[in-house]
């Protein structure tokens, strides 16, 4: 914790030399002299206790507690822009972020093709981390920004945590090319099948299971997995089916020759929300990556 008053510009001068590597450059971006450079990075020094950053011939190379809060520092610094220019356009191209985003591999598939090649076009200051975050983590994650904003199935959270419908998706039912099933598409004949579940670890509700208990029915579930391209890879060489979220089904049925087509009995469509912490709902980065992700739901023609 820092105690007693910080004049907020030496971080400035912190980020400005981070981003120089060198005390020489940083003083002629920021117009002020060497020594006036190395004097606020003493400052710092003092307050942290720690060295900051460790000469390298003429490299300034930042310690590791260094990298570790010039995420943090970044964000504050752009926050603090953003309100002194309250009426700026804001112009992303200004900002130099990494924006950690928490997705499932489906949702990374169905997104990322689109999002990426645009990012690298566009905007390629701005970078994406990914990972997949369990529904029990997610407010931690996001509490500690660890995550900027993550995008799953609708569940409970806090008031603290912010959320939107990015689409309803519903389900399908995918199988090999010239599958028998497809001749005569019977619940009956669904039921009589050997079908692939995937499971994902966190996962304690069914939507597909709970819909087919209604008719006093279940599946006969030859094989369990995490992962329904490796689920899709298998049902293309053998008679199992696999009932899947549908978008994801259509990409595949891109991709593997595979037939994608409606259950014999209806499955309540899945809410996909995205997720981000309430602290971040002024940050004008956050704010842009959230609506470019709802335009490549949109452009994708996810149903909402």
């Amino acid at each position: 914790m820092l105690h007693g008053k910080i004049d907020l510009n030496l971080f400035l001068v912190l980020k400005t030399v981070y981003q120089e590597g060198s005390i020489t450059a940083a003083a002629n971006k920021l117009h002020l002299t060497q020594p006036a450079v190395s004097h606020a990075l003493g400052r710092l020094r003092d307050k942290f206790d720690d060295a900051l950053f460790i000469r390298h011939g003429r490299k300034m190379i930042p310690s590791s507690f260094c990298q570790k809060i010039m995420p943090s520092v970044d964000k504050a610094l752009e926050m603090l822009d953003s309100t002194l220019m309250p009426n700026a356009d804001f112009d992303i191209s200004q900002h130099h972020r990494t924006i950690k985003l928490g997705l499932r591999d489906i949702l990374e598939s169905i997104f990322f093709p689109v999002l990426v090649p645009d990012l690298l076009n566009n905007t390629p200051n701005i970078r994406v981390n990914s990972r997949q975050v369990s529904r029990v983590e997610m407010e931690s994650a996001l509490e500690q920004q660890e995550l900027d904003i993550v995008i799953d199935v609708l569940t409970p959270t806090n008031e603290n945590i912010e959320h939107e419908l990015i689409c309803n998706e519903s389900f399908s039912l995918i199988c090999r090319q010239g599958h028998p099933i497809l001749e005569n598409l019977t619940l009956e004949n669904y039921i009589d099948a050997k079908h692939v579940v995937v499971s994902l670890k966190d996962s304690t509700v069914n939507l597909v299971d709970m819909a087919l208990a209604k008719y006093g029915v279940s599946r006969n579930v030859a094989l369990r997995c995490e992962h329904y391209f490796a689920a899709t890879s298998v049902i293309q060489h053998c008679d199992m089916l696999l009932t899947m979220p549908n978008a994801y089904a259509r990409l595949l049925q891109e991709k593997m020759p595979v037939k994608v087509t409606p259950l014999p009995f209806d499955v309540p469509v899945l809410p996909v929300h995205m997720y981000w912490h309430k602290n971040a709902e002024q940050d004008p980065v956050n704010g842009w990556m959230r609506d470019k992700l709802k335009n490549i739901a949109r452009e994708l023609n996810l149903p909402r």
